[in-house]
């Protein structure tokens, strides 16, 4: 798999699961236990739990370690230099959330014109259905390996940390600035010709954001309605049209094709042309000769 690992995630065993990191935030997916983990908390975390875990003990910050429940779809959220013990009696899957503190401050203030915010840890046991959602499609991304989608899993995250922060943090009582409307002609231009121009590269939402002029919750939903698609499928549309023209049209080596369009691989190019167009770079490139 295709995977940054940072200090965020440095505190949790590598052999518990896959760990992928973005510059909105790492996550993991982890399968593991019984098994106990005890460290002190380099980011903010929130964890959700994928599957039930009876007799869970979790202390914050404490001494005490009390027993309870958690259900699938549990969340627990856990602030930034928090001293954290946790054990559990029967296998467990998760999916661990880091967030940078100075990168979530950043976003609160795009979000809610406030960098300055505290989290709120929900009670013990508590299930949070929209946040089960979202971490069910974390999860599914990160299981595809090497065929991640960077910018899909970065606006997955995006879009996790600002429900955290409207849910579970000071900022709950504050409205996130307004905006309606789609991007306007000269920005949508922008984009566009920042897109094409990096078509190769690791693209971001907080870049593209950054360049709209817009929050990157305000940006994803205003592309959307310009384009009717989401930043990483209109983004993925390109890459796949890019590479196309490049294997009917050169001779090009299909790596080189993968790499200059901003696919992983090879099989990465093959696997994503598979599933959206119904042919592959090589058939492509036979149908050439055949015509």
């Amino acid at each position: 798999m295709a995977e940054t690992v940072g200090s965020l995630l440095s505190s949790i065993p590598d052999e518990w699961g896959p760990k992928f990191e973005t510059t909105s935030g790492a996550v993991t997916h982890t399968v593991t236990g019984p098994n106990s983990i005890s460290y002190r908390t380099p980011s903010h975390m929130a964890v959700v739990m994928l599957s039930p875990q009876p007799g869970r003990e979790v202390a914050l910050n404490s001494d005490g370690r009390p027993q309870f429940l958690a259900p699938v779809g549990t969340v627990e959220i856990i602030p930034a230099s928090s001293d954290l013990f946790a054990r559990w009696t029967v296998p467990k899957e998760n999916l661990l959330l880091a967030l940078a503190p100075e990168q979530l401050s950043k976003l609160a203030a795009l979000e809610f014109e406030r960098e300055d915010f505290e989290f709120l840890p929900p009670p013990a046991g508590h299930v949070d259905e929209k946040a089960l959602l979202l971490a069910r499609l974390v999860r599914d991304e990160i299981q595809k390996g090497e065929s991640i989608n960077h910018l899909y899993m970065g606006s997955l995250l995006t879009v996790f940390s600002t429900y955290l922060l409207r849910n579970y943090s000071t900022l709950q009582d504050y409205p996130s600035s307004r905006y309606r409307g789609g991007l306007s002609p000269k920005t949508w231009r922008n984009v566009q010709d920042y897109i094409r121009a990096n078509i190769g590269e690791q693209l971001s939402i907080e870049r593209l954001a950054l360049l709209a002029g817009l929050s990157p919750s305000h940006f994803m939903r205003a592309f959307k309605q310009t384009t009717g698609q989401s930043p990483h499928q209109y983004i993925l549309s390109m890459r796949l049209e890019l590479a196309e023209r490049f294997v009917i049209t050169t001779d090009m080596p299909l790596a080189k094709i993968a790499s200059l369009t901003g696919f992983a691989n090879h099989s990465h190019l093959t696997a994503s042309m598979r599933r959206h167009k119904f042919t592959t770079p090589s058939a492509l490139r036979r149908g050439r000769f055949i015509r």
